[in-house]
């Protein structure tokens, strides 16, 4: 049975008092994750690049379940910046990235594990401000792909 990938857009501010929590939290948001999920699409990633600031999450869902990669969270060799919380300098690839301790699986992937802790409260206000700061001191122009490694991550894109 081929699965249909979703799109879905949404307006966020990360420099708002909460970090954008309560639009990861909304109606909308849960409402794709959720049709997503159900679907059979347990990967979430961006279509587009986004801003650390004020910007415009542009978001598809599709099945993934085969990743090349499947270290260990102690075989990232990145630095620890929480018990959770990875960042560049890394000692793979060139680009500066972020690692979040949560594992995708058949179920959930990349973003859609992210927005599921924050949908049931299991990732707190006080977690969300915290994975954002190291966001926004990581990257500038970020993508969420997560089709290379099976932790959630986020890289920086140069844009010209």
């Amino acid at each position: 049975m081929t699965q249909k990938n979703l799109s879905f857009n949404i307006e966020i501010d990360w420099d708002a008092h909460d970090g954008g929590y309560s639009v990861l939290r909304s109606k909308r948001m849960a409402k794709f994750v959720f049709k997503s999920l159900e679907k059979g699409n347990n990967l979430i990633q961006t279509r587009k690049p986004f801003t650390t600031h004020k910007t415009k999450l542009c978001l598809r869902s599709k099945r993934f379940t085969a990743w090349p990669k499947t270290p260990t969270w102690e075989e990232i060799k990145c630095v620890d910046k929480s018990d959770w919380l990875k960042s560049t300098p890394c000692e793979i690839g060139k680009n500066k990235k972020m690692f979040v301790k949560y594992k995708s699986n058949e179920y959930a992937a990349g973003f859609a594990i992210y927005l599921l802790m924050v949908i049931t409260g299991e990732i707190t206000v006080k977690q969300h401000l915290e994975f954002l700061k190291v966001m926004k001191k990581t990257m500038q122009h970020v993508t969420i792909h997560n089709e290379d490694v099976d932790w959630f991550h986020l890289k920086e894109v140069k844009i010209e």
